[in-house]
């Protein structure tokens, strides 16, 4: 595990990122991909860094583990009842989460 300091500078370093592709999504007409970089972005904000302090602080183990599962449950689930964009924003929420489990980790790379 990192600092959550460090943990913080890589959530910020890689919304910055998701802000930057939502931006270049737009300018291309692209709405769909502009609306889930932003998304990205606001999820590693204070949710992700809330959640990576209660996990570092020990409150509560595993909830980033937890989340990405949930998630990945999620998308599974709509996959199968036809609803494919809900299917697709639930496995991007997963995704970022599992980036920040793997930046609490130490494990991000980008």
């Amino acid at each position: 595990m990192i600092s959550y300091e460090a943990y913080c500078k890589i959530l910020d370093a890689e919304a910055s990122r998701m802000k930057d592709l939502a931006k270049k999504a737009k300018e291309s007409g692209d709405e769909r991909a502009h609306s889930v970089y932003l998304m990205r972005a606001s999820m590693l904000g204070d949710m992700l860094k809330a959640l990576g302090r209660v996990e570092l602080e020990g409150k509560r183990p595993r909830a980033l583990e937890t989340l990405v599962e949930s998630f990945s449950n999620e998308s599974e689930q709509q996959r199968r009842s036809g609803d494919y964009d809900a299917a697709d924003r639930a496995e991007q929420k997963a995704i970022t989460v599992q980036f920040a489990l793997d930046a609490l980790r130490g494990e991000a790379v980008r």
